[in-house]
């Protein structure tokens, strides 16, 4: 097997040595144009971001929102293509220091080329992709291209699943497990099951020691802090998207630095344990 690349190495790191749950940031890539795009993940860092996701736009993204897929739609209408997302994981990878992994449908991936894409990743400084809508019976290829590439393969746990999916899943995972703290797409801002989400990420670990990473439904540093208990990690991007889209400028790069620091605050504060049914 090849060894983890340095950046691989780094994410598996990052959440060996914290004791509370880490923060992670998403943004398209090319969005809200290339050059911004790139300073605004260098902000996030230097605001209290872990980690980062970078996502490759997709035209007919089926797991988010209005908001990411409207960013999405802005990326790829200002030319943004699969070397902008590589060449902004470099720029970002070398110019901080926290790890970066991509997040992709495979259509793009297929369309791009499975090992050419691995490589290109690691290449880039990309700790590794998650593949959000990539049927685990057809995963081989791109598991394999990753193996080979040394980055990690995190991968989606739907709360539809039963316990032998939960396998299987956890199984072909490496870097972390994503978890949905609601069974809705990105963007979603109503109430969470937090009991359900317990009893989810209470079968997760029992069949698992990968990390487990939550998004989908963290609308608020409030919700953050509630579902920080459960997880290793939260990430956010529709609350970092939406100022982005609809106030040009340093503005909207502002209004999503403050949903970054809140986030942060929430989770580095202790909160008090979460009151679950017994």
């Amino acid at each position: 097997m090849t060894p983890r690349t340095p950046a691989a190495e780094a994410l598996t790191a990052l959440f060996n040595r914290r004791r509370r749950a880490a923060l992670g940031a998403f943004l398209p890539a090319g969005f809200p144009n290339w050059t911004a795009g790139i300073e605004a993940l260098r902000a996030f860092v230097r605001h209290g971001a872990d980690f980062l996701e970078v996502g490759v736009p997709h035209r007919t993204p089926a797991f988010d929102g209005p908001d990411i897929s409207a960013a999405y739609t802005q990326a790829l209408g200002q030319g943004t293509r699969m070397a902008h997302v590589f060449s902004t994981i470099r720029l970002v990878t070398s110019s901080t220091d926290v790890p970066v992994v991509a997040m992709a449908y495979w259509t793009s991936v297929c369309d791009f080329g499975i090992e050419r894409f691995a490589k290109d990743l690691a290449q880039a400084g990309a700790a590794g992709a998650m593949i959000p809508d990539l049927p685990l019976a057809e995963a081989g290829p791109w598991l394999d291209a990753a193996r080979e590439a040394g980055i990690h393969t995190p991968q989606f746990a739907p709360r539809s699943a039963d316990d032998s999916q939960l396998r299987d899943i956890t199984n072909a995972a490496s870097g972390w497990v994503y978890v949905p703290a609601a069974a809705a797409p990105t963007g979603y801002q109503g109430p969470l099951d937090l009991p359900a989400l317990h009893d989810y990420t209470t079968r997760l670990r029992a069949t698992t020691s990968h990390p487990l990473v939550a998004g989908i439904g963290i609308s608020t540093p409030e919700r953050a802090a509630d579902v920080a208990p459960f997880v290793n990690a939260a990430v956010i991007g529709s609350p970092l998207v939406r100022p982005l889209l609809h106030t040009a400028g340093p503005r909207g790069l502002e209004g999503a630095l403050e949903q970054v620091r809140a986030f942060a605050y929430a989770l580095r504060t202790p909160a008090a344990p979460a009151t679950l049914p017994a």
